[in-house]
């Protein structure tokens, strides 16, 4: 089964599916089968902090807030451009990075020896410079004052290269550098969320996102890359994203499935996660899907000779067991099911 994965990641050129939901138990007994799904090693997330999208932003200077839910956030820190100049490019090992680091460093002594441990969320410099920037004048500021904008992103960006360094050097062949979704993957590598994409021009994203990624991933890569937004005026600039390993979008706010599949087949794992209702959504609504089964056969029936899919069915679509029942068949009459164990 890793063997196999493995070579998907390296050749992405051979049509196959792969399926993940972590190995369910509680899906495994309905299926009388312990080791249902393509996850060849179990993975455990660095909690409470795994998925906080403002981790970054908080080590760079951000002060703690938090929502009238309770849920922590940040305040942003720059009012002024000239602001930039002050800040400093901090230790990974301070504050909330240092925090999660020693997280990981107990993780490595506790769990077995054959468990992984999953990369914290990392947000793209750009996604970060958000967050620190006043929300009400940063994307105005990429116009008015892109020399201050850019000292801000090679900062975030050389904190970003030592944070996740540091993580690598850490776990070593223990990391699974597969943030989102939560797939199996060897220890290549690293993972970036770039989901501020959609909210600049295709040429300001490859100025102010893609060119800040590929410093990175020239020193921690290879990169799962995720964006939430996959629409065609951005495919050009997710072509020059180097050495990408993996893929995701959320095909609820991204283009036909159908489209992506085609346009990069071949080229990279595509990485879909399928949550409870993703097919019921306006960028889906043409196709009249009336479950989450049908989504997944639409997808599965939109591979080409070169295409190889590597899906994450998330926990609450796992507990909708008759259509879960359904997509399982739809993978066993395909062949995708993996090997017994």
């Amino acid at each position: 089964m890793m063997t196999k994965l493995s070579g998907a990641y390296q050749s992405p050129n051979c049509k196959f599916a792969f399926f993940t939901a972590k190995n369910d138990a509680a899906f495994g007994r309905i299926l009388g089968i312990e080791n249902w799904d393509w996850t060849p090693q179990p993975t455990i997330n660095v909690e409470p902090y795994f998925g906080n999208t403002h981790t970054l932003a908080l080590a760079m200077g951000c002060r703690a807030r938090h929502t009238s839910e309770g849920k922590e956030w940040i305040q942003s820190m720059i009012n002024d451009p000239a602001q930039v100049k002050e800040i400093e490019i901090p230790d990974p090992l301070d504050g909330r990075t240092g925090e999660i680091i020693e997280d990981i460093e107990d993780l490595l002594l506790e769990a077995p020896e054959n468990v992984l441990i999953r990369l914290p969320d990392i947000q793209s410099p750009l996604g970060v410079a958000e967050l620190m920037w006043n929300p009400e004048t940063f994307y105005s500021a990429l116009l008015s004052n892109p020399v201050e904008v850019h000292e801000l992103l090679d900062k975030i960006t050389q904190f970003i290269i030592a944070y996740v360094q540091e993580i690598q050097a850490i776990l070593d062949d223990r990391l699974n550098p597969a943030c989102f979704p939560e797939i199996w993957s060897d220890p290549a590598g690293y993972y970036i969320a770039d989901d501020s994409n959609s909210l600049v021009s295709p040429a300001m994203h490859l100025e102010y996102g893609v060119h800040y990624i590929n410093q990175i991933t020239a020193a921690c890569g290879p990169v799962h890359y995720h964006s939430c937004t996959w629409n065609r005026p951005y495919f050009a600039n997710i072509r020059k994203i180097n050495n990408i390993k993996a893929v995701n979008w959320a095909v609820n706010t991204s283009d036909d499935p159908a489209v992506i599949i085609d346009e990069f087949s071949g080229d990279y794992l595509l990485c879909p996660h399928i949550g409870a209702d993703a097919h019921d959504c306006a960028a889906l609504s043409m196709h009249g899907f009336r479950d989450e089964a049908e989504l997944v056969e639409f997808m599965l029936n939109a591979m080409r000779q070169n295409t190889s899919l590597y899906f994450w069915f998330q926990p609450e679509l796992v507990q909708k067991t008759e259509v879960m029942m359904r997509i399982y068949q739809l993978f066993k009459n395909h062949g995708y099911l993996p090997p017994v164990q």
